[in-house]
């Protein structure tokens, strides 16, 4: 009797690890379509309070046959907040509150001054970062079997539905398991590429509201376009 009591329980333990599995099978699944990531992405990003992470990132200029380096910090903070902090041997600091955008180059003594919405179109790569943007709205892409690389990613490929100087196409490298995004490369109409790729990401970790004001250091230019 105890023998088939214990075959009946380990017979329903089985039951519940296979639905288990299956589910996470299905979930999988339903991400393994570029439409199904993308959502995945835009979902996992836009529930999200906060969001901090290191980059390094690598640019392209097509006119000069010419590659640059840069590495720094971003922030995060919703609705519509983010800090970009470049570091030397040239810093930078890009700061936007949710209405205005201050762009810091500290060796020009300069800062500018404008609008996010016309710092900012609706295809401006990462906006789904701040909350806004649609990669449905926005972009298009060949719905196919995801491009695998290394490390476990996979990228999708998006080419924008209304043509910009700016941006031509959009690759987003994702941790296809996590849908948490792993780096960026955007091409521009005129072959200049930029490639950025993120680690150390940490999420509602309560950012410091200030780290997304701005006030100018003494003495500095402000221009406003």
């Amino acid at each position: 009797m105890n023998g088939v009591r214990r075959r009946v329980k380990n017979a329903a333990i089985a039951v519940v690890v296979l639905a288990s599995v299956s589910g996470a099978m299905a979930e999988t699944a339903r991400a393994e379509t570029p439409s199904a990531l993308l959502r995945c992405v835009q979902d996992r990003y836009g529930a999200l309070r906060d969001l901090s992470a290191t980059f390094a990132q690598e640019s392209r200029v097509a006119s000069l046959g010419r590659t640059r380096t840069r590495a720094g910090r971003l922030f995060f903070q919703a609705p519509g907040r983010m800090r970009w902090e470049y570091d030397g041997p040239e810093p930078q600091l890009i700061v936007a509150d949710g209405k205005q955008l201050w762009f810091h180059r500290p060796e020009r003594n300069q800062v500018v001054v404008q609008p996010m919405d016309a710092a900012f179109t609706r295809q401006t790569p990462l906006l789904f970062l701040l909350g806004r943007g649609d990669f449905a709205a926005e972009f298009t892409w060949d719905e196919r079997e995801l491009a695998p690389g290394a490390g476990g990613l996979v990228s999708v490929a998006l080419r924008p539905r209304v043509e910009a100087p700016d941006l031509s196409r959009l690759v987003l490298e994702v941790v296809g398991g996590e849908c948490r995004l792993a780096g960026t490369i955007v091409e521009d109409a005129f072959g200049n590429v930029t490639r950025l790729v993120f680690s150390g990401e940490r999420a509602n970790t309560g950012l410091d509201a200030g780290l997304f004001h701005f006030a100018p250091p003494k003495g500095t230019e402000v221009v406003r376009p």
